[in-house]
C-alpha cells in the first residue's frame, strides 16, 4: 500500500495531462453525462404532465422528478467508470502486458484516469449544471441529515462503479471478445440503475431484480438521497447496501483478477 500512495500522484499528473490533451474527445464525453438525463427529465416531465393526476406521476410531482433526474447528471457523472470496455481491448492487443511487468496493479493506473477525468470535465460540467437547474427549477426536499449521509454515499457509489466495472471487465482474461458484456452491463447499469426511470415506477418484478443488482446503490440511491426523497431509516440502510456490495465487488475482482492473470500469461502473453 505504501507503494501504491506514493505512485498515485504521479499516476493522477500523467493522467491530467492526458486527458487536457484530448480535450475534445473528453469534453463530448462529459457532454453526454448532461444529455442523456435531460432527455429522460423531458419524458417524464411530460409523462406527468399527461397523466391522469396532472403534474404528478406516482408520487413525484412533476419538479420532483426534474430534481431527480438533475441529480442523474451529478452523480452519473461522479460514479463514471469505462474500465469494462476498455479491458477487452487491452487483454486482446496485449497491452496488458506491460502494465502487468509493473510492481503496482494496472487497477490503480485506471483509478488516476478515472479520477483525472472527472476533476477536468467539471470545468465544463458546473456552469451547465447551474444553467440547467435555473432553467427547471427542481424541486429539493434535501435534509442535513441527507446531506451529511451524501459525503459518505457519493464515494462509495463511485467506488463501486469502478470496482463492479472491473469485475466484468476481467471477464476479458476468459471470453474473445467483451462487446456483448460490456453492452450487457450498460445497459443493466442504465435500466436497474434508475437512470431510465426511477426505481419505484418500474413494474414490480423488475424492482426485485434490481434489488438484486449493485446498480440502484450506484444511481438511484445517492440521487434520490441528494434529491430529499428518501426518509431517514432508508437513507441510512442504503449506505449498508453500499458498503456490503463493495466489499463483495472487491473479493471478486481479487478472484477474477488472480485467475484471469494465470490464464493469461499462460498463453505466452
Amino acid at each position: 500500500m505504501k507503494h501504491v500512495l506514493s505512485a498515485l500522484p504521479a499516476f493522477l499528473r500523467v493522467a491530467i495531462a492526458n486527458m487536457i490533451q484530448y480535450r475534445a474527445e473528453i469534453a463530448l464525453w462529459a457532454a453526454w453525462g448532461v444529455v442523456s438525463p435531460a432527455v429522460m427529465m423531458a419524458l417524464w416531465n411530460a409523462a406527468a404532465h399527461a397523466s391522469s393526476d396532472p403534474g404528478r406521476i406516482g408520487h413525484r410531482s412533476a419538479g420532483e422528478i426534474s430534481a431527480y433526474f438533475f441529480m442523474t447528471m451529478i452523480v452519473g457523472h461522479i460514479t463514471a467508470a469505462w474500465d469494462v470496455y476498455e479491458m477487452g481491448w487491452l487483454v486482446r492487443s496485449g497491452r496488458l502486458s506491460a502494465s502487468l511487468l509493473r510492481p503496482i496493479l494496472p487497477v490503480w493506473a485506471s483509478l488516476a484516469d478515472n479520477i483525472a477525468y472527472k476533476l477536468v470535465t467539471l470545468v465544463i460540467l458546473v456552469p451547465i449544471w447551474a444553467l440547467i437547474a435555473w432553467a427547471v427549477r427542481p424541486t429539493f426536499h434535501t435534509s442535513a441529515h441527507d446531506a451529511c449521509l451524501a459525503l459518505a454515499a457519493l464515494p462509495l457509489a463511485s467506488g463501486l462503479s469502478f470496482v463492479w466495472g472491473y469485475v466484468v471487465g476481467t471477464l476479458a482474461f476468459f471470453v474473445t471478445k467483451m462487446d456483448a458484456a460490456s453492452e450487457l452491463f450498460f445497459g443493466a447499469s442504465m435500466f436497474f440503475g434508475g437512470r431510465i426511470a426511477p426505481i419505484d415506477l418500474l413494474p414490480a418484478p423488475l424492482q426485485w431484480v434490481a434489488q438484486a443488482t449493485p446498480f440502484q446503490w450506484i444511481f438511484a440511491y445517492p440521487c434520490e438521497l441528494l434529491a430529499g426523497q428518501l426518509d431517514p431509516s432508508r437513507a441510512t440502510r442504503g449506505l449498508v447496501w453500499q458498503v456490503a456490495w463493495l466489499i463483495a465487488g472487491i473479493v471478486a475482482f481479487r478472484v477474477m483478477w488472480s485467475r484471469g492473470v494465470r490464464r493469461y500469461s499462460a498463453v505466452g502473453a
